[in-house]
């Protein structure tokens, strides 16, 4: 898919393709309406699992009888009354357990393995995302390229070539203006359009720290402070107040901030570039990162639909998928991040898509960002029992948290050493902390499982 044209401001020029490395972003704490935390500034890697270069066609091949044998009853207990499981052995592609896996259920934050997977199809895991400056007749134009991830400073912003910040992307604007000391400031986020909140999003979530109001321009996740989770109302507007201030602080002197949109003759001034897609997919996988989800997601229908807005992403993505040879057949989504309570995605969906990752067919990135369990992002905390220690460290997944609703879906390696991909949604919820238990137990039992006979 050519990327879409809209002028000098196209999503092309805020696409940059570069070299990227691999790597896992670790911890963030569950939040209370969806698993996630936004973090503060960018983390360091750490090291993948041992099982992470296996042969999705290594070690003895399972047998139904044997799973079912595992996990039958764990599937059938209460906690997941109303659920869908599904075991599949990706390197003979059989469905090895199966509970309502065609279920079209409610999937909270599994969601985010399908955003992952439309955006490393469309956008390349090489890209980065751009936020750039330009001015006209004493205007400065600050233009949001759709970084979520963009910090307001940091440590390194006196060093040259260092990570993106608006602080850096300030101090470049000021330099670059040469000897003009008095400006005013433009903001453009029109790279994203329609509501700032999905479809069925509680109003609360910005203030509750949740999810900041979607915009192709913000700082700090639209944080109202960098020691708060609680977002601003309108992000890009504080990210060019915050830029004024900072130009004012170089001897720019800055009259009038407002949104607008930047003429084609404007002259670039300076630009900072966010970390590779590859990164930002990680990212949101293992720290369930709602506003990179959303970002991801808008940008993916901008990209693929020339519409970055909610309807877009979800319209793109679905269509990726189907063109992958995904089962969409029961897919309904409405955002990218898996908060809004309207998708439907059935278990089968989900484990067609990791299936594709463990056989390495395409979006090996995916099996990176997922969470260890035990160990990083939203499943540092979790596995933590006796019942549940053998999936502690060789279970890859990832969680789901709505009200009423759980999920949990990834990669486990096996005792005969062959990865299993399994998928597990439950609505209706009751008890949270008895369907993660039960969830956890299922992934850990097919860690030990010798299921081969």
């Amino acid at each position: 898919m050519q990327p879409a044209r809209t002028g000098s401001r196209s999503l092309a020029a805020v696409l940059v393709p570069v070299a990227v490395l691999s790597l896992v972003l670790p911890l963030a704490l569950p939040a209370e309406a969806a698993d996630s935390l936004p973090s503060p500034s960018p983390s360091p890697p750490s090291s993948s699992t041992p099982w992470s270069a296996v042969s999705a066609d290594g070690g003895a091949v399972p047998t139904p009888s044997a799973v079912r044998a595992r996990i039958d009853d764990l599937a059938q207990q209460k906690s997941l009354k109303r659920s869908g499981v599904v075991v599949v052995d990706p390197g003979s592609d059989q469905v090895l357990y199966g509970k309502q896996v065609s279920r079209a259920l409610i999937p909270a934050s599994v969601t985010k393995i399908l955003t992952a997977a439309a955006a490393v199809e469309v956008l390349g895991v090489s890209t980065r995302l751009a936020t750039r400056t330009f001015e006209q007749a004493n205007v400065v134009y600050l233009i949001g390229g759709g970084d979520a991830t963009l910090p307001r400073s940091l440590a390194s912003d006196a060093q040259p070539n260092g990570p993106a910040s608006l602080r850096r992307l300030a101090r470049s604007t000021a330099t670059a203006l040469g000897g003009t000391t008095k400006v005013d400031v433009v903001f453009d986020d029109s790279l994203f359009t329609g509501r700032p909140l999905g479809p069925g999003w509680a109003k609360r979530f910005p203030n509750a720290g949740v999810a900041a109001p979607v915009s192709a321009l913000m700082i700090d996740q639209g944080r109202k402070s960098r020691s708060s989770r609680a977002r601003v109302a309108d992000p890009a507007k504080r990210a060019a107040q915050v830029f004024a201030n900072i130009l004012e602080n170089r001897g720019v002197s800055v009259g009038r901030v407002s949104r607008g949109r930047a003429p084609d003759s404007a002259k670039e001034l300076a630009r900072v570039e966010s970390a590779a897609v590859a990164e930002m997919v990680q990212r949101m996988l293992t720290e369930s990162d709602n506003d990179v989800a959303e970002s991801l997601g808008h940008l993916v229908g901008k990209e693929f639909f020339n519409d970055g807005s909610f309807a877009g992403g979800a319209r793109a993505t679905s269509q990726v998928l189907s063109s992958a040879g995904i089962d969409t057949q029961d897919l309904a989504l409405f955002d990218a991040s898996g908060l809004s309570p309207r998708n439907r995605v059935s278990p089968v969906t989900i484990a067609d898509v990791l299936t594709d990752v463990a056989t390495e067919r395409r979006w090996t990135e995916l099996a990176q960002g997922l969470a260890v369990a035990g160990v990083t992002g939203t499943l540092a905390n979790r596995f933590t029992t006796k019942a549940t220690s053998p999936g502690r460290g060789v279970v890859r997944a990832k969680t789901g948290t709505l009200t009423g609703v759980a999920a949990l879906a990834g990669i486990v390696l096996d005792a005969d050493k062959r990865p299993l991909v399994f998928a597990i949604i439950g609505n209706n919820i009751t008890s949270q902390a008895r369907a993660r238990d039960t969830m956890d137990r299922i992934a850990s039992q097919l860690a030990k499982c010798g299921c081969s006979s």
